[in-house]
């Protein structure tokens, strides 16, 4: 299998199965997420974050709440990769206030027609979504103040050139805040776990994770610094599996 067509095949994976959560997924159902070891009921936001967001942005899918460890502030601009419904978009809004700008982007139509709609009749002006492979984003260099992603990285094929992408349209000193999937074990054994892969499982969070070191390397490697895991829990992957999945919160600066 070719890189090319490997990876038109994991898009259409990733296209299909959260276009299908776009469509049918609810705020009430009950329903596990790739990266959730419980049931959406029980999530990573706290209530008030949930009810501070259209209803329909929540869709359970995320590791992390990148927007709680970003030092937001009111006036900035915010780019958001893998936006979803829009759930670290609008909450990202809400911090930067009227006078800042949140861009969302997302491969997902169905994804990207569900956020519109909740822009709209929430009535958030200082939002927009709009369709991209986040390792090309439509903006120009130093677009933004800060930069997050929520459980979607993982999902991509070339992780090193979507950090590359995000440092190029961060301005210097710009942030970086990103929740995703890491992979702990022995090199073997990680490297077996990958193994499994098909593009549908790259949906599950499985195949496309890297190692925790290879991650933050990847991060490193694009120019960041100051890299950290600033939060972490155990994300839903098989007992007894010889590589641990984790679910990660990771800091990190453009220097100036």
């Amino acid at each position: 299998m070719s890189t090319g067509t490997k990876k038109e095949e994991i898009h259409q994976a990733v296209q299909a199965t959260y276009g299908a959560v776009a469509r049918t997924r609810g705020i009430a159902e009950k329903a596990a997420s790739c990266c959730t070891p419980e049931p959406v009921a029980i999530s990573d936001y706290t209530p008030e974050e949930l009810a501070s967001v259209p209803k329909g942005a929540y869709l359970g899918e995320g590791s992390g709440t990148p927007v709680r460890y970003t030092g937001l502030k009111p006036g900035e601009v915010v780019v958001d990769l893998g936006a979803g419904a829009g759930m670290d978009t609008f909450l990202a809004a809400k911090a930067v206030g009227p006078a800042g700008r949140v861009h969302g982007f997302d491969l997902t139509v169905d994804m990207l027609e569900r956020a519109r709609r909740n822009a709209a009749e929430a009535g958030f002006k200082n939002v927009s979504f709009e369709r991209a492979d986040i390792e090309h984003l439509p903006l120009a260099d130093g677009a933004a103040d800060a930069a997050i992603s929520n459980c979607v990285i993982n999902l991509t094929p070339d992780k090193a050139a979507v950090y590359r992408e995000i440092f190029r349209v961060l301005k210097s000193g710009g942030r970086l805040s990103v929740s995703d999937i890491v992979l702990r074990g022995s090199a073997d054994a990680v490297r077996a776990f990958r193994q499994q892969g098909t593009p549908d499982s790259w949906c599950a969070c499985i195949s496309g994770a890297l190692e925790e070191q290879e991650y933050l390397g990847a991060i490193r490697a694009a120019g960041f610094a100051d890299v950290k895991v600033v939060s972490e829990r155990a994300a839903q992957f098989q007992p007894g599996s010889a590589v641990q999945a984790v679910a990660v919160t990771i800091n990190a600066r453009k220097p100036a």
